[in-house]
């Protein structure tokens, strides 16, 4: 039986969740139960991603230069 997207993306936020990638604002500041900050290995998450984008965009171009 076919899963519907709600479903498989509270799949993953509940994995995010577990393994520390993700945290509800709400249950860290008291705020808005909407939005979410990073969690260690989100923000490692988020430098990796940054960096190989950096890498493949500006350093490993010699036509491109990072203002």
């Amino acid at each position: 039986m076919p899963t519907n997207s709600k479903t498989q993306l509270k799949t993953i936020v509940d994995f995010a969740r577990r393994k520390g990638f993700v945290f509800p604002s709400s249950e860290i500041y008291g705020g808005f139960a909407a939005t979410y900050d990073f969690g260690p290995m989100g923000i490692l998450l988020k430098n990796n991603v940054e960096q190989t984008r950096r890498y493949w965009n500006v350093t490993s171009r010699r036509d491109m230069v990072e203002i």
